[in-house]
């Protein structure tokens, strides 16, 4: 008997290891934490899966109840390995996770590592920028600003300009009790990103506008076929919850960015030349909203509100490698709105006149 069991155990274990050798394996790896508005870098390896696989990691909030906030698709390649990266601008601090969902039968071992939790800070709020959104040229662009609960770790700045080009930094300033102020020298008007990255390696970024120089403000230049590739232009509108501020961008065909100004949240929608309508809205009111996207020749409108109906004000759009920007009332049209009237100041009424003319006839008969 024992002669017949040994055997079949021995093959039976010899099938398991067998199996267990074989079985597709898979290892996910993401940082324990990320500040919002860096990317999340999602790492992983998987052995004895066929070149061509696909399957997805999927970004969940897991925060309250568990939901989808994005997902990417990986398809396997030679060496086995893979890196996708995601968003993470809009997230708020808590506790996130990132997992391979298989499409269709999960091959994946149990020794496989398909779960990854990992945590958000968003300190957005904790930055208040100090220096005027919107400058007139002279040589030097001020940024000022203050960290909430901040001493005097310093700060690192980098500015970028007209086509992402670094015109300063990165450079470390000092701080006190979290205030920082710096005049940074610039060659021209236009649009400047500033980022902003304390000790702890968190990153800000606000833009601001300058005036003069190749940039105008309203009225904005003719459209010239003239005009120097990678111009930057803008104008500035009031704008409420009643009563948008709409733009017309005249494009000369080619990557386009258009952002608003910070201090208030606002709401950037946009028409592009292909007639396809977009709202963006992924910053609050210490950042600018801004997107950046090829367009052909010709015109695209835009549209901006505040997010809170309690808010108002005025918004300037900056546009790069445009031909012009104007505020334009009409364009509210585009957006299936109504055209406002353009405001008028009303006649005089004519009984207050008429009054005076009869008042001053009665005291005229009596002293006669």
């Amino acid at each position: 008997m024992k002669r017949v069991v040994l055997p079949l155990i021995g093959l039976l274990c010899l099938l398991l290891l067998t199996g267990s050798a074989s079985a597709a394996f898979i290892k996910i790896e993401a940082p324990p934490s990320v500040n919002a508005g860096q990317p999340l870098e999602v790492t992983g390896t998987t052995t004895s899966v066929n070149p061509g696989y696909t399957f997805d990691v999927v970004l969940y909030n897991t925060g309250g109840s568990k939901s989808e906030l994005d997902r990417k698709q990986v398809i396997v390649q030679e060496d086995g390995n893979f890196t996708i990266d995601f968003e993470t601008d809009d997230l708020k601090s808590g506790t996130y996770s990132v997992e391979v969902t298989p499409k269709g039968e999960n091959i994946f071992g149990g020794s496989s590592k398909m779960i990854k939790i990992f945590n958000v800070v968003n300190r957005n709020d904790d930055l208040t920028v100090t220096s005027p959104s919107s400058q007139e040229f002279d040589g030097t662009l001020t940024v000022a600003g203050k960290i909430k609960n901040y001493a005097d770790g310093g700060v690192r700045l980098t500015v970028t300009g007209s086509g992402k080009k670094t015109v300063y930094g990165p450079t470390w300033i000092t701080t006190r009790q979290g205030a920082f102020s710096e005049e940074v020298p610039i060659t021209s008007g236009g649009r400047y990103v500033v980022e902003v990255m304390d000790n702890t390696s968190y990153i800000w970024k606000t833009d601001f506008t300058v005036t003069g120089g190749i940039v105008t403000s309203t009225p904005t230049p003719r459209p010239s076929d003239e005009q120097p590739a990678g111009a930057v232009y803008s104008a500035a509108a009031p704008a409420s919850r009643e009563a948008p501020a709409y733009f017309a961008v005249e494009t000369r065909g080619g990557e386009v960015t258009i952002a608003t100004s910070s201090g208030i949240d606002w709401v950037l929608e946009y028409i592009d030349t292909d007639g396809t309508k977009t709202m963006v809205n992924e910053r609050g009111a210490s950042a600018p909203e801004s997107v950046t996207f090829d367009a052909d020749a010709g015109t695209v409108y835009v549209k901006v509100t505040p997010q809170l109906y309690t808010d108002e004000g005025t918004v300037t759009v900056t546009a790069e490698n445009v031909r012009s920007v104007a505020a334009d009332l009409s364009v509210a049209g585009k957006f299936g709105d109504a055209v406002p009237e353009p405001t008028t100041q009303s006649p005089l009424p004519l009984w207050p006149v008429c009054a005076a003319l009869a008042l001053g006839a009665v005291l005229f008969f009596r002293r006669a």
